[in-house]
């Protein structure tokens, strides 16, 4: 009678709630058990009003996603246990944005969503509870962090320690890894055939097959007859990049002003979107930034007007083709923004520099995230060594007296490498009616101040200007307008026309007439 006895107390033993895998505990968890669950290597518990603050919440994605056997976070239990639920507290729109906000920061967890039915205070209610399973891989937020679980705390990796996670799983690049599409059937045959005729053709290999190309070029991986295509090929050459990685596109938007704004005020003249391989987005990218960056005339330093776009062509694509090869794709529902404002133009791309790349090195050293990725684009003739690509631009922003690029990392949003080409737009607000500086002269069209600009150029198409007209143009005083008009007077460019009386509406300030 003793051996049963023994053997049911085991059993009893073996599925106390102490000896569950997280994944068990994401499964069996209900309100009769979660009371008993306190914050331990499987378990983190987070109030609704903790689980909107989502780069907070991302560390802990990173945290179970980076540590064997994963863990769950229960969204909806105060820090000392208490059951609060989250349907009077989230909103449905916060509820939907906790389930999908991991794309933007924190891509590559993969949590899993459960509702679980409680009562709170006699009332229906529901909590979270959210399953991340362990990959396998480092799982970095979009601020480039990493995290792991150490008893019931979460640790911040340090670069060593995120260094030796990767090593000691023999991990692969993001780039290198397979990913589920069927080739060749999901590739587009055309890009695939003129990488590879170009690599035959570079590399005296006349007689290589497209796939021994693609092998060689590690962007197949062949295992046991059978060809499985890395996220390099998904970029370079899939009929639909997006499918695997949301993020493959650009996003292109020109504002008016100098500022974006936000809310009412976030109002761009155009938003759009270029999609597909990266050969097909960077044709479709270039032909909309193209008719986005507006013609200017300016003046040369030998005092003759020039006419060209904002920004010449080989600074901006430059930046675009550099933003498409050297991004973190990890960060895959995040994408490449192009924006222009009137003073300038930014390209900002996922992910931090390489090192021994930064800020202040860009223009001499060299690092690729995507090393298969851009020598591929190499063959099809897109990209060349890095520092000759970013000293480029910085050549012909100077051809065109115009200032350097800028280059800078920004953590606002995740981390992010921007690129802004400034417009001197000083110069070219004067320069856009060649009319009015052939009226005015060059040599006095270039001493004039910003106001002034504004006032000559309004009475020249207008014929005439009033005070009071000059006030609302230039948003100074009725007296300083009048002082203002009166010194173009001076200057020759104006003449007043009086009226009967002070004040009178009729007076105004004239073209002259030549």
């Amino acid at each position: 009678m003793k051996d049963p006895i023994q053997l049911d107390f085991f059993d009893r033993e073996k599925d106390h709630i102490g000896t569950w895998s997280a994944r068990e505990i994401w499964l069996r968890l209900d309100q009769t058990n979660v009371a008993s669950f306190s914050e331990d290597s499987r378990f983190e518990r987070k109030s609704a009003p903790k689980a909107t603050k989502e780069r907070e919440l991302a560390e802990y994605y990173s945290m179970w996603s980076n540590t064997v056997d994963g863990g769950i976070v229960v969204v909806g239990i105060a820090d000392k246990g208490e059951i609060e639920g989250v349907a009077k507290t989230l909103s449905q729109k916060e509820l939907n944005r906790l389930e999908s906000f991991h794309s933007e920061h924190c891509p590559d967890a993969k949590p899993e969503f459960r509702r679980i039915p409680v009562k709170v205070n006699g009332e229906s209610d529901f909590i979270v509870s959210i399953f991340l399973p362990y990959r396998g891989f480092l799982v970095e937020t979009s601020k480039g962090e990493a995290f792991i679980r150490r008893g019931s705390s979460k640790h911040k990796m340090s670069s060593e320690e995120r260094d030796d996670f990767r090593s000691t799983r023999h991990e692969r690049s993001w780039e290198l890894r397979e990913s589920a599409a069927n080739y060749p059937q999901d590739f587009d045959e055309e890009i695939i055939k003129q990488l590879a005729d170009n690599f035959r053709s570079l590399e005296d290999k006349p007689d290589w097959t497209d796939t021994e190309v693609l092998v060689d070029r590690n962007l197949l991986v062949e295992e046991s007859g059978k060809f499985s295509p890395t996220n390099s090929l998904i970029l370079l050459a899939a009929k639909n990049p997006r499918r695997l990685v949301p993020g493959a596109r650009v996003r292109i938007q020109r504002f008016a002003a100098s500022e974006e704004g936000a809310g009412e005020s976030f109002q761009p003249i155009k938003d759009l979107y270029a999609e597909g391989p990266i050969p097909v987005l960077l044709q479709r990218a270039s032909q909309i930034i193209e008719s986005l960056n507006y013609d200017v005339t300016w003046l040369s330093k030998d005092g003759k007007f020039q006419t060209t776009t904002e920004y010449p062509r080989w600074a901006w694509f430059e930046a675009l083709v550099n933003a498409l090869v050297h991004r973190s794709y990890s960060y895959s529902g995040s994408e490449i923004t192009i924006k222009f404002f009137s003073d300038r133009l930014e390209i900002e791309s996922p992910g931090g520099f390489v090192p021994p790349v930064n800020a202040s090195n860009v223009y001499s050293q060299r690092a690729s995230r995507n090393p298969h990725l851009c020598e591929a684009l190499r063959h099809i003739g897109y990209t060349r060594m890095t520092r000759e690509g970013t000293r480029r631009m910085k050549e012909s922003m100077e051809a065109w007296h115009l200032p350097a690029p800028d280059f800078s990392q920004e953590t606002i949003h995740g981390v992010s490498v921007r690129v802004t080409l400034r417009n001197d737009q000083q110069l070219r607000k004067r320069a856009t009616d060649r009319d009015v500086a052939a009226y005015c002269g060059v040599e006095k069209w270039q001493n004039l101040k910003e106001h002034e600009v504004k006032l000559i150029g309004y009475a020249f198409n207008n014929g005439k200007i009033h005070v009071a007209e000059a006030e609302r143009l230039t948003g100074r005083r009725w007296n300083t307008s009048k002082k203002d008009l009166e010194r173009l007077v001076s200057a020759g460019l104006l003449e007043f026309v009086q009226g009967q009386y002070s004040r009178d509406p009729k007076a105004h300030y004239a073209i002259i007439k030549r």
